[in-house]
């Protein structure tokens, strides 16, 4: 897959360009149906199918809160477009002078002018250009001036309880520790990856190691203990990890604790994958370190009575 990173008064030289548009956040299933429609017309019309994303999304360039919203990392909608089929990736760089183009100037300086798109895709709820005011039924209108066709898909929901499939959905559910609704919605397990940094070591005086990781900057699941699996060096273990601050031991710094059932390696410096699975319990301060390691082994009980039914 080729990835092009362009502005506003780039040039890009991609022929015939059947393209789908979003910000594709955390390609969920909904995501991965304009995909799997891109893909499948692409090949019929013997062209190569094209992604066109935003970076930065466009609600954090309009905010001040910046920080943990991302669904997932740009290197991982990366790896993920490349598994879907996608041959180039179009990353946007949204700036003020992207901001401030009207509907109708997106279409005609971005996907006429620059892109020379002959086939759209979008999804149903698209919106585009200042102030959000582009809809589908501008981009309807405009393809007839423009030659090009356009297709859009229609809401994809969720089986068991018909919500319609957002990013907005899995942000929330990650917010609430629902891992259920998240990993349904995604169709594969959220997961925070980040490199094993130097702890205080209290949790090896239990005879419980863990490996601290600093979270990326993605968006924060509720604190508390979950049930968890980690992919480290292409292998999985079962484990159970802590999201939080330590409020017993008078933590101050937000860190993921995992600790990997059946393994003693040391993992300090080395990169993990932690998938989150199931929601165990809320991050509370207790009235000692006693108190503390009690809870942990009944904690380890419950995550490990998952693993064995999962």
């Amino acid at each position: 897959m080729k990835i092009h990173n362009i502005q506003l008064n780039s040039s890009i030289n991609i022929k015939n360009i059947n393209i789908a548009i979003g910000n594709f956040d955390g390609l969920h299933l909904g995501h991965q149906k304009v995909i799997e429609r891109l893909i499948h017309q692409s090949n019929e019309m013997k062209i190569d199918p094209t992604i066109m994303s935003f970076l930065p999304h466009p609600r954090q360039f309009f905010s001040e809160k910046n920080n943990n919203f991302n669904i997932i990392s740009n290197a991982m909608k990366i790896n993920l477009l490349k598994q879907l089929g996608v041959k180039h990736y179009i990353i946007l760089n949204f700036d003020q002078s992207i901001a401030s183009l009207t509907p109708k100037e997106f279409i005609e300086l971005i996907l006429v002018e620059k892109l020379k798109i002959k086939n759209l895709i979008v999804g149903y709820d698209f919106k585009f250009g200042k102030d959000r005011e582009g809809n589908v039924e501008l981009l309807r209108q405009q393809s007839s001036i423009y030659n090009f066709t356009i297709s859009v898909l229609e809401q994809v929901k969720l089986k068991q309880t018909s919500e319609i499939f957002s990013s907005s959905l899995v942000r929330k559910s990650i917010q609430e520790g629902n891992f259920e609704k998240v990993n349904s919605c995604l169709g594969r397990n959220w997961s925070m990856e980040g490199t094993v940094i130097t702890g205080d070591k209290r949790a090896s005086k239990m005879n419980f190691p863990t490996a601290n990781i600093v979270p990326p900057n993605l968006i924060h699941p509720k604190r508390g203990v979950y049930a968890v699996r980690v992919l480290h060096k292409e292998t999985i273990f079962n484990g159970i990890a802590n999201f939080g601050i330590r409020p017993t031991v008078d933590g101050e710094k937000l860190l993921l604790e995992v600790h990997l059932f059946n393994f003693n390696s040391d993992l300090y410096g080395k990169n993990l994958t932690v998938e989150f699975l199931t929601f165990i319990r809320g991050e509370q301060k207790f009235e000692n370190f006693d108190e503390l390691t009690k809870q942990i082994y009944k904690d380890i009980q419950t995550a490990k009575g998952y693993h064995l039914k999962n």
